[in-house]
């Protein structure tokens, strides 16, 4: 299903990312800076339009809410250290999920190897019907047509189109299972960068839910992880379990060799069947990788979205 040098080299580039993530730490602490001093100044605008209008309307100082600025400075102060405790929340998830697909790789990997030997064989066996078929009408192999293939040019550019979307397809889902890998590095990185001055801002009026805007879509983010992962375990299970199985009985119950005409037909349906059957399920594990996103937000939600509904 998955094409492993593709798979090597995403592999690779997850792992180059993570080291860029690392490296981009160095520069949030750089930008953090800033933001430290602009949320000086904010939080002096802060206490200050506080104690006023506290003053002016009568009423008794409220001396924990004004402590909010200084919260929210030492968050700032402490920003990486606060970006790692978010982490830390997610990664449980995320132990559980790759546990999960480690589990299932072997009965994966045996499924999917059973089916390629009994496909090996089928192939084989076509190969010398076909063989045998010049030998006995004394032609070129490219000119050899069977009678299955004699229904027109319409139906051989059916099959070679769906054999091309299931390349197709398989190529996609290959790329979906390291694009949200790939894009949580750097999405992260972004909201890493950008979260200080988030946080100095939600001290001016109107912009309070800052943080917590910040946080929900930093979770979100995060979240795509163990669900892209979660995703490739059911999409693990239902190929080791349901689809390459179902391939293998299709192929087991024809005859290893000395095909008849009959055979080689069947054989040629069998194999049009399985194309097509690949590529209804790679549409699914497309679908549901693509949902992922959405998934995230069912599981995280803001509490603004939550009440209004």
């Amino acid at each position: 299903m998955l094409n492993s040098s593709m798979a090597a080299l995403a592999a690779s580039l997850s792992q180059q990312l993570m080291q860029v993530k690392e490296l981009a730490q160095e520069y949030v602490a750089a930008l953090a800076v800033p933001a430290q001093l602009l949320c000086g100044l904010f939080a002096f605008i802060y206490i200050g339009v506080g104690l006023w209008g506290q003053w002016a309307r009568g009423q008794k100082i409220d001396f924990y809410g004004l402590l909010r600025p200084f919260a929210v400075g030492l968050v700032v102060l402490f920003f990486s250290g606060f970006v790692a405790l978010l982490g830390l929340s997610i990664y449980p998830i995320e132990l559980a999920t790759k546990s999960l697909n480690s589990a299932v790789q072997t009965n994966y990997q045996q499924a999917q190897q059973e089916y390629q030997q009994a496909s090996n064989t089928m192939r084989n066996a076509m190969a010398a019907y076909q063989r045998t078929q010049v030998e006995q009408e004394e032609v070129d192999v490219d000119q050899v047509t069977t009678e299955a293939e004699q229904g027109g040019n319409y139906l051989h550019l059916f099959k070679t189109s769906v054999h091309l979307l299931v390349s197709f397809s398989s190529l996609v889902l290959t790329g979906m299972v390291y694009f949200f890998r790939i894009f949580v590095v750097l999405a992260t990185i972004v909201l890493s960068l950008i979260g200080p001055f988030a946080f100095a801002l939600s001290l001016l009026p109107g912009f309070e839910n800052n943080i917590r805007n910040w946080m929900v879509h930093y979770l979100r983010i995060a979240m795509y992880v163990p669900l892209s992962l979660l995703v490739s375990f059911v999409v693990v299970v239902l190929f080791s379990g349901c689809v390459y199985p179902y391939f293998t009985q299709l192929i087991t119950a024809l005859p290893s060799a000395n095909y008849t005409f009959a055979h080689y037909e069947t054989a040629q349906n069998v194999g049009f069947s399985i194309q097509l059957i690949t590529l209804l399920f790679n549409c699914i594990a497309i679908a549901l990788y693509a949902c992922i996103p959405t998934f995230s937000t069912w599981i995280i939600r803001s509490e603004s979205k939550t009440n209004a509904k």
